[in-house]
């Protein structure tokens, strides 16, 4: 008689309520996992594909040209300069010596004690400073009681605020009481040489600095310049001519290319050799990345299309979508690019890439493929970036699948609603299920207290009835 006790109970509830999850939630939990694990799938899907349309981009673009016009520049010896070129820059080749490189041009006043007071008088000084585009008469006012020290730092500090982005000024002891000022272009070369004078008074004359010639300066403190005009430029022996530019980066010498200039050669370094030529590594670096990014896109549905070794069917099994961009991709890879002429690379086979349908894109012959970007590269930009090209025909592919409303885009949104739905219908089940079971609880309960009062009334009547 203890089928109403309170462990029963609990039995009874709980029996009940796993009867109702079973038949009523379950299905639903069924239902919503399916849909949250295609909505995942489908977005790690769309991950690939965006990655893939990404460098789509850049292949299919036309006038960029992608790497398949790149150059490179190969030194015999990379030591006394660096090189690069770009995608116009013609095959050839060039023997060149750098023979100077390009210095900036620095002067600098005779040596002076810096605490003698100046024989200046008070008054309104100019002098006249240049360098390349930058040309300058400067006035300063004096007092007549300065050193010749403070006199350079009144010179220094008028230049800076006056002419800085063309020369520079700062003043210097050479030794302990002697002061010195010194001027440096802000730019190398001839071009750029400086030229100060005096213009009004004697300023630049009383601290050593008025030179009316290119005098060289000297150990014995007389001021002057570093270098002599023909010593400014950067110098090139230049397949047997001699050749100058201002700078140590020359981009004007060969059409798309730029030479950077480290150091000068001594005598009997061998002349170094510069060839420019195509950039096969970069060419084959990119089709490298492309077939990664199709085979990650082309394999990852095929793995959930099919079912596994095992058995296990693929989430994507019987799903048109999926199959549909299986076949696309493998016509785009298949086919012949329209378009093109008859004696140019019409198909990617032609260029030593293959396609399995098992596996998808691979280099099926590297000696092929090296051929032709070395020798056409224009002809396979071509069959990438034509109006036809692959990388066209797969980007407006795949951008149909991943833009704001395309096909995948549509169906992760529908599977997440699905979802969302499904988890609020679960939630209203489930409260219902534990709703029921607090009644169903409560009428137990209810007949447990009848029950007992029966055992009481049983017991009295027993014990009546006995007396």
């Amino acid at each position: 008689m203890d089928i109403l006790t309170t462990s029963n109970i609990n039995s009874l509830v709980n029996t009940t309520i796993q009867s109702q999850y079973s038949s009523r939630v379950s299905p639903l939990l069924t239902k919503k996992s399916k849909f949250s694990d295609l909505s995942t799938t489908w977005g790690t899907l769309k991950s690939n594909l965006n990655s893939l349309k990404s460098l789509l981009s850049d292949l299919k673009d036309v006038n960029a040209g992608g790497s398949f016009t790149a150059k490179t520049v190969s030194l015999s010896d990379e030591d006394y300069f660096s090189a690069s070129a770009n995608s116009d820059a013609l095959k050839s080749s060039y023997d060149i010596r750098v023979e100077q490189l390009a210095k900036y041009d620095r002067v600098m006043s005779d040596t002076v004690p810096s605490e003698t007071q100046s024989s200046l008088s008070a008054g309104t000084y100019s002098f006249q400073v240049s360098s390349g585009e930058s040309d300058e008469t400067i006035s300063v006012e004096v007092t007549g009681t300065e050193t010749n020290d403070e006199l350079m730092e009144i010179i220094a500090d008028a230049i800076n605020d006056s002419i800085s982005e063309g020369v520079v000024a700062s003043v210097f002891s050479p030794e302990n009481g002697q002061s010195k000022i010194s001027l440096v272009a802000s730019e190398t070369g001839e071009d750029n040489a400086i030229t100060i004078k005096d213009v009004t008074g004697s300023l630049l004359e009383s601290v050593g600095l008025n030179f009316t010639s290119r005098t060289i300066i000297s150990d014995d403190g007389t001021g002057g310049y570093s270098n002599s005009l023909s010593g400014l430029n950067a110098v090139l022996d230049f397949n047997g001519i001699t050749v100058e530019r201002s700078s140590n980066t020359i981009d004007d010498l060969i059409n798309d290319v730029t030479l950077t200039l480290k150091s000068a050669m001594e005598e009997g370094v061998p002349t170094i050799n510069m060839i420019v030529k195509n950039n096969i590594e970069a060419f084959k670096s990119d089709i490298e990345d492309f077939i990664t990014k199709f085979n990650e896109s082309y394999q990852f549905l095929k793995n959930n299309y099919y079912s596994d070794e095992d058995g296990s069917r693929g989430i994507f099994v019987g799903n048109a979508t999926a199959l549909g961009m299986m076949q696309s991709f493998s016509d785009i890879a298949y086919q012949k690019v329209e378009g093109i002429e008859s004696n140019e690379f019409q198909y990617l086979s032609e260029i030593g890439i293959e396609f399995d349908p098992t596996s998808g894109l691979s280099i099926d012959d590297d000696d092929l493929l090296e051929e032709a970007l070395d020798g056409s590269p224009d002809q396979v930009a071509a069959l990438f970036n034509s109006e036809n090209g692959i990388a066209n025909k797969l980007y407006d592919l795949v951008d149909s699948y991943v833009k704001t409303d395309g096909v995948i885009t549509n169906l992760i949104e529908s599977y997440d609603s699905s979802v969302s739905y499904l988890a609020d219908r679960i939630t209203y089940k489930e409260e219902q299920i534990d709703k029921y079971a607090e009644v169903l609880r409560n009428q137990y309960q209810q007949m447990q207290l009848q029950l007992s009062s029966l055992y009481e009334m049983q017991n009295y009547f027993s014990s009546v009835g006995t007396f």
